[in-house]
């Protein structure tokens, strides 16, 4: 496994069909505004991935055999039209980064519990009515960009209750109910 610095500044795949032709080498695959509808089946095939990055794409949704990738330490799904996430989630045991900022989520899964190496989570911009007790066990948590939300002052101290020892960004609670 790659440490994040290597991970973030090495080159990655940016194309399906190049990264065919080396499955077993593909550690890093950068999918950036590819205009995807669905996520390529092909990636599960790269079972050395650490890296996927699918930002920027019209993805609605995760199939649930994103659970297979469990050398993912990195997954970027910003700027999609994502508003569930599959329980299958909570198998991507090595995950250290998640993006998934300016989405369409309205729920984070309680199968999250399962990300126990999470450090970085950023769902900046979503619009996420349920938080689960689960985020009490992302103990590895340093960093939650939950800001640009509405969240009243009673939910912002549930999740603050939950995170202890995490670096919480919220906008300042509203005075709706949530």
């Amino acid at each position: 496994m790659l440490d994040s610095l290597s991970l973030d500044t090495m080159k990655g795949y940016t194309s399906i069909d190049e990264a065919k032709l080396n499955t077993d080498k593909v550690v890093k695959l950068v999918l950036i505004k590819k205009k995807l509808t669905e996520v390529p089946e092909e990636i599960r095939q790269f079972k050395n991935l650490q890296c996927l990055d699918l930002s920027k794409n019209k993805l609605k949704k995760l199939p649930a055999w994103i659970g297979e990738l469990t050398n993912l330490q990195m997954l970027i799904l910003s700027h999609n039209s994502i508003d569930t996430l599959p329980p299958q989630i909570g198998l991507l045991t090595n995950l250290q980064w998640f993006i998934m900022s300016r989405d369409d989520l309205d729920a984070i899964p309680d199968a999250i519990g399962g990300l126990t190496k999470l450090k970085y989570l950023d769902m900046w911009g979503d619009n996420i009515g349920y938080y689960p007790a689960s985020l009490s066990k992302l103990v590895n948590l340093r960093f939650f960009d939950l800001r640009d939300m509405l969240i009243n002052q009673e939910t912002q101290n549930t999740i603050k209750s939950y995170l202890p020892h995490c670096d919480i960004e919220m906008s300042p609670a509203c005075p709706c109910k949530n």
